[in-house]
């Protein structure tokens, strides 16, 4: 691309100067950069958020009554002509990182053990579904960063791509598959994405794939279905599933679209967020189990984030398939749905294949 020297010194300026920015590009659209000329966060309060245009929401998987955003005091375009970067000069950041203790990734045999336990919980009837992350560390640190992000750009043209630094988070670089909601004019699409096959051997059709897999499809689907009912949403229409191919996975997917009101939006994101495909169900039950087997934190991991414009365009995106980049280490987050007739070593493949999605990325030489 022709911007691409322009953006990486970008990138480069606003990771070394601790600069808040967002440097994102949805499918189909081009890389946008929004970075604050401040480097601390404003947050919106429940209920405010038709006030928001031009700001990029970012959630934890912890949802809390007062979402971070990031304004978009300098805006980069990099299309076909490359912008002054040099606008980030306006922008001061801070030389200060949050506080992180390096943790080891997760071990076979502790995340096999914690399926187990979500096993036997699913098949007591405790709690239908649970999905369980792991961590996997990676030899790339901020330096590698700005390149990563351009060849998932090149690489993965239907995900959504982001790398995005903040005082209170640090650098995370995510491209993710799952689109939680865009609304428009009125008209709001959510897609239901659960169910993962390795590329490679996954059937086209989805009446094809394994009954696991179509059923924690229908699963997430029928819960955001009976969410929007409950919301009064009128004109409901339910499209799938599909077959969708994210680099070295697929998943099976549905997209549901309905007409609300203005202020609903924002309703519907706080109900539909955690959705059954990165939490579980019953979401309460999932989400205490969650805190309990697994080894960290899920931070940003599993949260939601994305440009946001009420008088315009709302587009958010589970995050999932990111990673938290340290000065000279990444620990990338991967994760599998987990029921009664799970195996924990297919758990463990599946995570694996989910990891390769940015692996493969990885070898590819990356320009110092």
């Amino acid at each position: 691309m022709s911007t691409t020297p322009a953006l990486r010194l970008a990138l480069r300026h606003c990771i070394s100067e601790g600069i808040t920015f967002a440097a994102f590009r949805t499918p189909g659209g081009p890389v946008t950069l929004w970075a604050q000329q401040t480097p601390d966060l404003d947050r919106a309060e429940n209920g405010l958020w038709w006030e928001l245009n031009d700001v990029f929401l970012l959630s934890p998987f912890l949802l809390s009554d007062r979402t971070p955003l990031i304004r978009s005091d300098v805006e980069l375009t990099f299309g076909d002509a490359e912008p002054h970067w040099q606008r980030l000069l306006e922008c001061t950041g801070t030389s200060e990182r949050p506080m992180a203790t390096r943790l080891p990734a997760t071990p076979r045999a502790a995340f096999e053990a914690a399926v187990q336990q979500a096993r036997n919980e699913c098949a007591a009837g405790a709690v239908e579904k649970i999905v369980l992350s792991r961590t996997v560390d990676l030899a790339i640190g901020e330096a590698e960063a700005p390149a990563l992000f351009m060849e998932a750009v090149r690489a993965r043209p239907d995900a959504f791509v982001a790398l995005v630094m903040t005082p209170e988070h640090g650098l995370w670089l995510g491209a993710t598959p799952e689109r939680l909601i865009v609304a428009e004019n009125d008209t709001v699409q959510v897609d239901a994405l659960a169910g993962t096959a390795p590329s490679a051997s996954a059937a086209s059709e989805a009446q094809e794939w394994g009954q696991k897999e179509r059923h924690e499809q229908r699963v997430v689907a029928k819960s955001i279905a009976g969410t929007l009912i409950d919301l009064d949403a009128r004109h409901i229409t339910i499209d799938g599933p599909e077959v969708l191919h994210a680099g070295p996975v697929a998943h099976l997917r549905t997209r549901i679209s309905a007409q609300v009101d203005g202020r609903a939006v924002e309703e519907l994101v706080g109900v539909v967020h955690p959705t059954p495909a990165v939490c579980g169900i019953p979401t309460a039950k999932a989400r205490e189990r969650i805190q309990a087997l697994e080894d960290r934190d899920r931070e940003l991991y599993a949260g939601f984030w994305g440009p946001w414009s009420a008088d315009g365009r709302m587009e958010l995106f589970v995050n999932i398939r990111c990673m938290r980049v340290h000065a000279h280490h990444a620990e990338l987050r991967v994760g599998a749905g987990i029921t009664a007739g799970s195996v924990p070593a297919l758990e463990w493949e599946e995570t694996e294949h989910k990891a390769e999605s940015w692996l493969q990325l990885m070898r590819t030489p990356i320009p110092a």
